[in-house]
């Protein structure tokens, strides 16, 4: 089974939502996690970048 390299986009996304938060310290791993699964397919999260959700 082939695996895909999706940290700069996860990284990218997590940041976005890092920073929509009010840049909360202590929880980057909360955003990464978050970020990981919206680009699964495994949730949702409104206003993401555009660039984000072309893959």
């Amino acid at each position: 089974m082939a695996t895909t390299d999706n940290d700069p986009q996860i990284r990218e996304l997590s940041r976005f939502l890092w920073e929509k938060a009010g840049r909360p310290s202590g929880s980057e791993h909360v955003y990464w996690a978050m970020a990981s699964r919206e680009l699964d397919g495994r949730g949702e999260i409104a206003d993401r970048p555009q660039r984000i959700v072309a893959r």
